[in-house]
């Protein structure tokens, strides 16, 4: 790859003059969806923001709710890979699939808070993939 010092001046106009075209020649304008609810009818919350600021509440409480399930899970079961516990998950009640993601972003953030710790590692009866085993640390 060459460098800019390294090309002839004559090379450097040429990029030059070529970087120039690939710039906008008027000024761009943002638009940003949400400010467009509030130029509406005068909204104090744009519906964006408060869907999202109502779906980030709901979330955070489901979180913490899923959080302890998933404790409770370990304590009473042992050793689980993450689609182990949303299959458990799932057979409870709690969510509506047995999708991994139910429940692995909750076992990192109990890996952050030291509730859980990895004591292993296993091939998935599913994936067919070597996983982490999850416990409660002791």
């Amino acid at each position: 790859m060459a460098r800019i010092e390294d090309l002839s001046p004559e090379q450097r106009e040429a990029m030059y003059f070529f970087a120039m075209d690939l710039l906008p020649t008027e000024p761009i304008t943002v638009v940003d969806p949400e400010d467009t609810f509030l130029l509406m009818g005068g909204l104090k919350l744009g519906i964006p923001q408060e869907t999202r600021r109502e779906s980030f509440e709901a979330v955070k409480q489901d979180a913490a709710a899923r959080r302890r399930v998933i404790l409770e899970i370990l304590t009473e079961k042992g050793g689980m890979t993450a689609r182990e516990v949303s299959s458990e998950l799932f057979r409870r009640g709690i969510t509506p699939t047995d999708e991994r993601n139910f429940a692995a972003p909750r076992l990192t953030e109990l890996k952050k808070a030291g509730k859980i710790v990895v004591v292993g590692k296993k091939q998935c009866a599913y994936s067919g993939r070597n996983v982490a085993v999850w416990a409660v640390r002791r």
